[in-house]
Order: structure tokens, then sequence, then C-alpha cells
């Protein structure tokens, strides 16, 4: 009797789950952006309001083939223009960050790596070049330049992250995260790598860049950045057990807060962005099982309750999935792009990326 019982609750308990994610997914509006590519995409509304997305295209998770292309939305994300190249060298070009200068420039920095073998395997021990690089486009992502190097060599290299902030002042603010080795038996309670979270920022419009701020050090890579209607600097950070935390600025980004931490296992990386009524809506890869993407709205001080957060995606393959980023629509509704390998619902789409559109108050 005690395993029947037991069974019919699991019934229940797992009914229940899919049936509110289920719920919560019928009135989303999910459409393909493009199949065969799409890694670690990063959406912008851009000045003519055009939706822009740079990707990653040419392999898969790690290849040496990787390059970055771009694809433009002109119908609030109901089609997409086919992919265009941003930037693709004979080696892995990889990990986009994008943004929109104040002279309307499109800026994309991005990680060039060498590091594979002859036999085109990824090994990050050899002696190999590995850049950050920054290309500009100055009509609107027709052509790009000819990359440039950015000097990180102050914090021992790093690799860029997300959506590039513009202020008001016209300056421009880029994650960028370095991983550095600890000296064998350093700390034997740490893994032997240390991972910081550093803010840059160009005054240029994104031509050069310096280190501005030490956003969190030790265990903190990936954050995703958004500015408050205060002014507000609101930071989500990928720490290296694999947890979501959370820090803010007050004074345009050179000092942060102690990072609290929001949500713990494999929950992550996350993006931000902002409502017209002020309130930030945070989304995330969620690379537990089912995989996929969710998503929590927090009040106007930038304060989220996970308790509160929804499902957006559920079907993805495996945990190789999410980066989302989002856009707001003119209706005023969600555009959320996200990557999978692919999909139990929709299986002809392989690795993809995908956009999914939401009414936040459907999130109530």
């Amino acid at each position: 009797m005690k395993r029947l019982l037991g069974a019919l609750l699991l019934v229940v308990v797992v009914f229940c789950r899919f049936g509110e994610a289920k719920e919560l997914l019928s009135s989303c509006q999910r459409t393909l952006v493009v199949t065969g590519q799409g890694y670690f995409p990063v959406a912008l509304r851009l000045d003519d309001r055009r939706i822009a997305v740079v990707l990653r295209g040419g392999a898969r998770h790690v290849g040496i083939g990787g390059r970055l292309d771009m694809v433009f939305s002109e119908d609030e994300g109901k089609s997409w223009t086919r992919p265009s190249v941003v930037n693709d060298s004979p080696v892995d070009d990889r990990n986009p960050a994008f943004g929109q200068a104040s002279n309307g420039d499109l800026v994309v920095v991005f990680l060039r790596t060498a590091t594979y073998d002859e036999q085109g395997r990824y090994d990050a021990t050899l002696d190999k070049p590995v850049q950050l690089l920054v290309t500009r486009s100055s009509d609107g992502g027709k052509s790009w330049s000819q990359p440039s190097e950015l000097d990180v060599s102050d914090i021992g290299g790093g690799s860029a992250y997300g959506k590039i902030l513009t202020m008001p002042d016209r300056s421009m603010l880029m994650n960028v995260y370095a991983e550095t080795t600890r000296p064998a038996g350093s700390d034997p309670d740490q893994s032997e790598i240390r991972s910081n979270s550093y803010l840059y920022r160009s005054t240029d419009q994104g031509r050069t860049w310096a280190r501005w701020a030490t956003i969190a050090a030790d265990r903190f890579n990936e954050t995703g950045l958004v500015r408050l209607s205060d002014g507000t600097l609101l930071g989500a950070l990928r720490s290296l057990r694999s947890e979501l935390w959370l820090s803010r600025s007050r004074d345009q980004g050179r000092t942060w807060s102690e990072p609290t931490r929001l949500v713990s296992g494999s929950v992550h990386p996350a993006d931000i962005c902002v409502l017209d009524d002020g309130r930030p809506v945070l989304v995330t890869g969620y690379r537990l099982d089912p995989y996929g993407v969710r998503g929590v709205i927090g009040d106007l001080q930038g304060h989220f309750d996970w308790q509160q957060h929804f499902v957006l995606l559920n079907d993805a393959l495996d945990w190789d999935c999410g980066y989302p980023s989002s856009v707001i629509l003119n209706d005023g509704r969600i555009l959320t792009v996200y990557y999978a390998t692919n999909s139990k619902l929709y299986p002809d789409w392989r690795i993809h990326c995908g956009a999914l559109v939401f009414d936040p108050a459907a999130t109530r």
C-alpha cells in the first residue's frame, strides 16, 4: 500500500510540475531563429528599432571552426534574416559580447583561441594565441572592421560576456571575466581555478577599453549587466559552483556590493532587461532536468524572489543549452533568445537558436 501511495504521489507531483510548465508555455510564442548553429546568443534592440542577435556558427560548443554571425528581425521577432558573418578566422572565434555605441556603431567583443591540437581537439594547456578582440560596424551590420586586440594582460587574459551597456554619459561598460590557475596547494578548500569578474569601460565608442572595476573576485565569471531606472547597475553572476548570484553598483560601476546568492544548482548564466514600469526581468539557463530556460521578475529595487520564478523552456535535450538574452517588444511583451543542441518537441531544429515571446503579466 505504501508503494502504491508513493507511486500515486509521484504521478501527481510530475503531473503538477509539467502541467504548470505546460500552462505557462502555452502562452508563449516560440519560433526558430536559425538551425544548425546559434550558441551563446546576445540580443539587442537597435536604434533603428530592429532586433539584432550575435551568435556562434561554424562549430559546436567547442570547435576550431567557430565563427560569429548576426541575424536581424524587422518584425518584432516573427521572422529573421539569414546569418551574416561578423568574424571568421582560421581558428575559434567565440564568446561574444554585443552593444551599440552612442554614435550608432555596433560593437562586438569576442574571444579568439588557437588552443587546438593537430587533430582539432581543444587543449587549453597548449601555448597558442588567445586574444580578446573588438570589431565594429558603422553601417548597421552590413560590414565589420578588422578586429583589434584589447589589452587584458593585467588580468592574465579574459573573455567578454553578454550585453554591453551604453551609459547616459556615452561611455560603454562590459563584463570581462578571467580564469587563472592557483599555485598547487595554495588553497585546498577551493579548486585549482580561480575566476574573477571585471568591468571594462570605453570612452571612445567602444574602440578601446580599460579595466574600470572588479565586480566580484575569486569564484565568479559570466556576468549579465543592466542599468535600472534609478541608475543602479545590477549584475547577475555565474559562480564556479554553477550558482547564480547578484551584485549591484550605485556609483556607475566603480564599486560593487558583496554578491548574494539567488539560486544554486546549475542555474546559469543570466541576462537582465528592464520593463517599461522599471521592473527587471531576469532570464537564465536551467541546466537541470528538465533542461531549458527560466525567468523571474524583480521589484523596482532589483530584488528577486526565486520562489516566484517561471518556466519558459523545458524540452532541451541536455544541459548544453540556455544562454538566454532578452529585449522588450513594442507591445510590452518580452522576446528571449536561447540555444539548445536539440528540442524534444522540435527534433528537426537540431542545434538551434530559438526565440520565446511571453507576456510578463502571464507570469503572475
